[in-house]
């Protein structure tokens, strides 16, 4: 039966299924995979906030709390933002991890019509929202112009991209998929261009703590038309919590507030107690050392015609398809399979983007299996190249 035959809405129809899923579902029929797939941390989370959790839940804090979140909280979110960045947005609300903290702002944001500027790779879920939302999604382009170059915005393009139906110039730094870190001035240069049409500035920020450079800066830093959205899932180790915030002007703050009341209500109550408790003496330098290690590590040992642009954030490189010698490229589809067939588990870059030629490792794995997916990519590139 065709979706259109069982009365599906038209922007439901316009989704398709994530390229990561059908991964998860090749995970469970496998014995023993090397998963480098994975969007999550390995590790489990601090023991601390884990035993304030059970606390919160012993001690009764298992109803309701207010819409935008327990107000010492968000308090706290403000404060840590203020001291890395410099500035304090107006307002915050603590939201269902970034996933939730995205749709309540394209919901609030986009109309049908206005346009978006989404980076090229990106994470699959925003096109995904922009389609439910109406919104033509324009994609700027941050695809190295030379192998193993890092990926970069082009600031000329995005301004000549730019028109008044721009409603939402899209940031995402550390970057899921590339693992690239976004330069102060590229971040700077996008604000300026979303400023001079009177778009907003999104900005996605999970993967923050997650940074090998020392050139990282928020858009918070460079405009008051900003959204900016974070979250403990990937810093702290529990994704399944779904513990994100959103910061930015009070007034479209208060919109994404009133949809969660119809919506999300709020976000687990336990765990925003847990993090009240523990996030100001918990220190999580240990967790981003470990891995710059394994950024490193695969850096260093994977094969050459791979040709890299080392991670400089996220937990992700994002390698090119291997070429043989007459300058041809495997096949995505070829190449992954072959991976899976050799128990390695990895994602097409052309689920992340309009071009096949890259795709995604996640290195959020243990030294072991990140050791043994090494070696079977290693030896796909001697095959296919």
């Amino acid at each position: 039966m065709k979706p259109s035959d069982i009365g599906l809405s038209a922007r439901v129809r316009g989704i398709e299924p994530s390229g990561i899923r059908r991964i998860f579902e090749l995970m469970a029929e496998m014995q023993d995979p090397i998963n480098l797939s994975i969007g999550q941390a390995h590790y489990d989370p601090p023991p601390e906030l884990v035993d304030a959790a059970c606390k919160a839940m012993r001690d009764g804090f298992n109803r309701y709390t207010v819409t935008q979140g327990l107000p010492e909280l968000n308090a706290l979110v403000l404060d840590d933002v203020q001291r890395r960045f410099g500035r304090r947005p107006e307002s915050c609300l603590l939201t269902s991890g970034v996933s939730g903290g995205l749709l309540l702002s394209f919901l609030c944001l986009l109309d049908p019509g206005d346009e978006i500027l989404l980076p090229d790779p990106y994470f699959v879920m925003y096109k995904h929202l922009a389609t439910l939302c109406g919104a033509t999604v324009k994609y700027y382009d941050l695809y190295p112009e030379r192998d193993g170059e890092r990926f970069r915005v082009d600031l000329a393009q995005v301004e000549a991209m730019v028109t008044e139906r721009t409603k939402i110039v899209f940031v995402n730094s550390p970057s899921n998929p590339t693992g690239a870190v976004l330069r102060r001035g590229e971040i700077e240069g996008l604000c300026k261009a979303a400023e001079r049409v009177g778009a907003w500035v999104v900005s996605d920020e999970i993967y923050d703590l997650f940074c090998y450079v020392d050139d990282y800066a928020s858009p918070v830093e460079f405009t008051d038309r900003c959204i900016q959205l974070g979250g403990f899932s990937k810093s702290y180790g529990v994704p399944g919590w779904r513990m994100g915030y959103a910061t930015g002007p009070a007034k479209v703050l208060d919109a994404l507030k009133t949809l969660q009341q119809f919506s999300f209500v709020c976000p687990p109550a336990p765990f925003q107690y847990a993090l009240l408790q523990t996030m100001q003496h918990i220190d999580l330098t240990p967790y981003r050392e470990q891995y710059r290690h394994k950024r490193e590590l695969l850096a260093r040992e994977l094969h050459p015609a791979y040709a890299l642009s080392p991670s400089e954030g996220a937990f992700y490189a994002f390698p090119r398809l291997p070429r043989n010698a007459a300058g041809e490229q495997v096949s995505s589809d070829v190449f992954v399979e072959a991976a899976i067939a050799d128990k390695l588990l990895i994602v097409p870059g052309k689920a992340f983007s309009a071009r096949d030629t890259h795709f995604r490792v996640s290195f959020a794995a243990s030294d072991e299996d990140l050791q043994k997916g090494i070696a079977v990519l290693n030896r796909l590139a001697t095959k296919f190249a």
